[in-house]
């Protein structure tokens, strides 16, 4: 899985709004994009932006769908990313 994952909060006058990577409509979108491309080697082409948006009332609210999101993030691959990284300096 390749590309950013970004987590935003904006305070609103009445609680948050928080944008979370949506895990299932990345990875749904992938999937088409390896079957359009085929066997070809190259990089993988732009998804665009798929995030999900929440309305939060308090910063406990904001924590638990933060929390559950960066549960759904590829760890293992930036483990490895950063392993890599670091050998290279």
């Amino acid at each position: 899985m390749m590309g950013d994952y970004v987590i935003r909060i904006k305070p609103l006058e009445n609680g948050f709004m928080v944008e979370v990577p949506d895990m299932a409509a990345i990875k749904a979108k992938q999937a088409a994009a390896k079957k359009e491309k085929g066997s070809g080697s190259g990089m993988m082409p732009y998804i665009g932006d798929c995030t999900e948006s929440y309305a939060a009332k308090s910063v406990a609210e904001v924590l638990k769908l933060v929390k559950s999101s960066l549960a759904q993030l590829p760890e293992s691959e930036y483990a490895s990313a950063f392993e890599e990284a670091a050998k290279s300096k």
